[in-house]
């Protein structure tokens, strides 16, 4: 009701949903996925982008940027300077954010993250459930160490 009477709102991308997740931000996760449920999610030429591409569009992105974190923290932990991190993984911008992230998550739950965000990819395939649903249940999973389903969970 208020929308039409509001000049703002929130939405969200597929990026800032990582930026969440590994900035830690529980509530701005949720409100992103929200966000790009209800509201859509932008193209560079301003049209939304169709809701079938969202899970896979936000699925991929969140995997590249656990991987990349995953890949700075074995190197932190194999030796290399939190401050040359960035560098080594070809980070140009933001190097600080990537720092920050590295020193943050341990390598367990980065792994724990990146099996919970599979698991998602899987169901999306083998399951009738909604793609912001499958989000949701993988920020409980990141976020509350929330159990994440096995091959055997699922009808083949």
């Amino acid at each position: 009701q208020l929308q039409g009477k509001l000049t703002t709102s929130f939405a969200s991308t597929p990026f800032e949903l990582a930026d969440a997740v590994l900035g830690g931000d529980r509530r701005a996760a949720f409100r992103s996925v929200r966000a790009m449920f209800d509201r859509g999610v932008r193209q560079k030429d301003g049209r939304t982008m169709d809701a079938g591409g969202l899970l896979p569009f936000a699925t991929s992105w969140m995997f590249q940027q656990l991987a990349m974190v995953l890949e700075g923290r074995q190197l932190l932990d194999g030796g290399v300077s939190l401050r040359d991190v960035p560098e080594r993984l070809g980070v140009r911008f933001q190097g600080e954010r990537l720092a920050a992230q590295v020193q943050r998550w341990t390598k367990p739950r980065l792994a724990h993250g990146l099996l919970a965000l599979h698991a998602c990819q899987r169901s999306s395939r083998t399951t009738g459930e909604d793609a912001d649903v499958l989000l949701e249940r993988f920020l409980c999973q990141w976020f509350d160490g929330a159990p994440i389903p096995t091959a055997e969970d699922f009808e083949l």
